[in-house]
């Protein structure tokens, strides 16, 4: 039997790297991918803290890009020595919601790393992946154009995330306002400057990730010093945020995401969320006509579009990369991103 190493749950708080059985084409569709990037990222740690219960020694994580190794019969779009990232979630193609271009939405969806309650798809956090339906999930990268690989690796989650977010209710001149400085609300900043907001606010209480936000020519608000609201308020002459992207996928975010957002303005939710309910100020919402978008991302929607914006120069999602690390150096890169002393971690599996 061949074996590979991968970052394994044990329990919440338990990760460890061990050998585990390599994976094999088992579809025609597949293709089998030699993993050279790897990163964690905020959904991996509704697992890991415990909010997410997944069965024990699911191999983590669903942002990674590699070399094919191996092509399945009926793949016609990748051939083995090819470079490719994939989306984190896996669709059909051809069910009712993907023939109405919501891939997120797939009747069948899967996401690699996230256990049996998410398709059973082994992680990307390992030496080796298959892909299913790589045809459709699947994008080469080149060196063509500008950006470098660590730019392409967020293409299959966060930059793509955080991408859709503002450009499915954003209109040129907006203010908009991030909830959280994540990687995703770093990626979703950058995303509405690069299509026309008129000015970009990034909420958040780790000084270190706005110091980032405001790198991008974000306007930093410290919720540890000041009320974000009345910061809100004091840019948009008292009206709000037309736009307002809870980045967090916490119900504390989300409240805080409404207090923010316009009269006739638009709440993106980009943000995980696992609970079976959440209090919200509904009243206030629909008095105010707010819009609410939220669900899986639709990432296979804006690869190609994000990927072009990185060869022109215009997305560069790897400057928020606080940490380089060895895949052997999982747990403490776990504990690390859970408590915020990393922006963003890319792990090497060969390493």
């Amino acid at each position: 039997m061949a074996t590979m190493r991968a970052v394994l749950l044990r329990k919440a708080h338990d990760v460890r790297v061990d050998d585990v059985e390599r994976p094999t084409i088992t579809d025609p569709a597949d293709v089998l991918l030699k993993v050279e990037k790897t990163a964690i990222c905020g959904t991996d740690l509704h697992p890991y803290e415990g909010r997410l219960e997944l069965e024990e020694d699911v191999v983590l994580g669903h942002e990674f890009l590699g070399t094919v190794v191996e092509v399945g019969s009926a793949v016609t779009q990748f051939e083995a020595g090819d470079r490719g990232v994939a989306s984190c979630v896996v669709s059909c193609g051809s069910c009712y919601n993907c023939r109405r271009s919501r891939p997120g939405q797939c009747l069948g969806t899967r996401i690699f790393g996230l256990g049996i309650v998410f398709g059973s798809l082994s992680g990307g956090q390992a030496e080796y992946v298959v892909v299913p339906n790589a045809d459709l999930v699947m994008r080469k990268i080149d060196d063509e154009g500008k950006g470098n690989d660590e730019d392409k690796l967020f293409v299959g989650d966060i930059m793509a995330t955080g991408y859709e977010a503002v450009r499915k209710v954003m209109r040129p001149g907006d203010t908009v306002a991030v909830v959280g400085a994540g990687p995703v609300g770093l990626c979703a900043a950058m995303a509405a400057n690069v299509l026309g907001a008129g000015q970009v606010a990034v909420v958040d209480k780790v000084a270190a990730r706005l110091t980032e936000a405001e790198k991008i020519g974000a306007i930093g608000v410290n919720a540890a010093e000041t009320d974000p609201t009345e910061a809100i308020q004091d840019l948009t002459e008292w009206r709000g945020a037309d736009v307002v992207i809870d980045a967090v996928g916490h119900p504390s975010a989300l409240l805080s995401a409404c207090s923010l957002v316009a009269s006739g303005g638009a709440l993106s939710i980009p943000g995980v969320y696992t609970e079976d309910s959440i209090e919200l100020p509904f009243g206030e919402l629909y008095l105010k006509g707010v819009t609410i978008h939220q669900g899986v991302a639709n990432i296979i929607n804006y690869m190609d579009e994000t990927l072009a914006l990185i060869a022109a120069g215009k997305l560069d999602p790897s400057r928020f990369i606080s940490h380089r690390m060895p895949m052997s150096e999982a747990a403490e890169a776990y504990r690390m991103f859970e408590a915020r002393e990393a922006t963003k971690i890319v792990l090497d599996p060969t390493a």
